[in-house]
Parts: C-alpha cells; structure tokens; sequence
C-alpha cells in the first residue's frame, strides 16, 4: 500500500519567461510502484528521503538508490527506478522545464552524467584528525576562512541565519556545487550599488 498526493500544472506563456516553469510536484510514501522504463520531455527531481531502491539508466546498469538521495530525470534519457518492493520508500519530487536549466546545468547543479547523486551527510569526508596526516592541498582549519556571522540588525533583509553548508568535501568527491555567496549590503546602501 503506497499513499500519494500530486499536483500538475500547465504553465502559462508568462510563467515561461521566468526562464523557470513548474510542471509538477507530488509527494508519495509507501510502497510505491516502479516507474518506467520511459522517456520525458521535461527535467524531474526526484527526493528519496527515507527507503531505498533502484535506478537504471539507458546504460541498462543498476545503481541502488539509498536514502537521503537525489535523482536527476533529464530529457531524452531512458530511465528506470523503483523503490524496494519489502520496505519501499519516501519520495518528493517536481518536474520542471524552461531555458534557466541550461545556466543550473552548467553551474553543475544538475548533472545529466550523474542521475543518482547521495546525500552529503553520506558522501563527505571523514575530517583529518591529529593522527593522520591532511591530504595534499586540502584546505585546514587555519587556511580557510570562515564567513561572518549574518546581521543582526532586525530591518536588514540578511537578519535570518544564513542556511549552513555541508560538510566540506574536497572537489572531486563534492556531492553537490559549491553556492557563491555574497555579502549582505548595509541596510543604508542604495539599491544595485551592493
């Protein structure tokens, strides 16, 4: 038995230049029916919060899916997952559509090479400790510097805690892209001057 709730949308004109257009979003739990083998038209993220399972790319090999976990469905790409049929799994997910994937793409927060992308609680490196050695390059304590604390000036748009990263990875073994940040403007700088 599986429990489901879905919403699908048919953006308008306008909403397409946003550059950005939802076309669906649902949440499902349970145990869940298989999907597929199919193709889409659109980009799908799916969100395995708790369970696990399996996907299969056009390559035809399985990779077990295991919660926390992200699955990228892209365009023209044959796909096929499921949740294990004993336990199943929580699932959330959104399809999307519109120019502004090509720009994400590109920045490397949609990876089409790489559907099946685990959490970075599970994937970060262990940190060095006193008794083995840092790696070659990898950034320490004394040679990262940290950011500053936001304002806590209560009219500044940057008053709430900035959200916290995961857990430093070095490059090749980042789960997800790094997010540029900028810094807060002053509550007296004039608009686009920041």
């Amino acid at each position: 038995m599986y429990h489901t709730w879905m919403r699908y949308f048919t953006p308008s004109p306008v909403h397409h230049k946003l550059g950005l257009a939802c076309l669906g979003v649902g949440l499902q739990h349970g145990l869940l029916p298989t999907v597929g083998p199919r193709t889409l038209d659109h980009h799908v993220a799916v969100v395995i919060s708790a369970g696990g399972g399996w996907f299969r790319g056009p390559d035809g090999r399985r990779t077990t899916v295991t919660a926390p976990a992200l699955i990228w469905l892209t365009p023209g790409v044959r796909h096929h997952y499921g949740p294990d049929p004993d336990t199943g799994w929580d699932e959330c997910f959104v399809d999307f559509t519109g120019p502004a994937i090509a720009t994400y793409t590109e920045l490397g927060y949609i990876e089409p090479t790489r559907p099946v992308v685990p959490s970075p609680t599970r994937r970060a490196p262990a940190p060095p400790s006193a008794a083995s050695p840092a790696r070659p390059g990898a950034a320490t304590p004394s040679s990262k510097s940290r950011p500053a604390p936001p304002s806590t000036n209560s009219s500044s748009p940057c008053a709430a805690p900035a959200p916290t990263s995961p857990p430093t990875a070095t490059p090749s073994s980042r789960p997800w892209p790094a997010m540029p940040s900028a810094p807060c403007p002053s509550p007296n700088t004039p608009p686009g001057t920041a």
